[in-house]
């Protein structure tokens, strides 16, 4: 084999791997598309269940908060003596329901965060 032939076909022979190199880069970076994708839609999934679970619980707070406010409305409204004793009883109850309330909003937000 004359030595311009030999030089033709190792040029041929870079030229393909050359080719093949470009196919892999490609393929290579599909795949990194493809991961980052995954890891984004498991971000969202995730953050759809952390929604889920913080507005089950504040639903639940809430609730229980309607529900004081209107026992606080009946006592208040029933007789003048039950009314004075139930002032400071009722409002602690509310209190410690807001801070429930506000505890799950902190609660969410530093889930978030990190």
């Amino acid at each position: 084999m004359a030595t311009e032939d030999r030089i033709k076909k190792l040029e041929a022979q870079i030229d393909e791997l050359r080719a093949k190199q470009a196919e892999l880069n490609k393929q290579l970076a599909q795949a990194e598309i493809d991961r980052w994708q995954g890891r984004i839609e498991d971000l969202e999934v995730q953050m759809h269940l952390g929604a889920m679970e913080t507005n089950d619980r504040l639903k639940g707070l809430l609730d229980q908060l309607q529900h004081r406010w209107a026992d606080a409305k009946v006592q208040i409204g029933s007789t003048t003596s039950a009314a004075t004793e139930g002032v400071d009883a009722v409002r602690t109850s509310l209190q410690a329901a807001f801070k429930d309330i506000r505890q799950a909003l902190l609660d969410t937000k530093n889930k978030i965060a990190s």
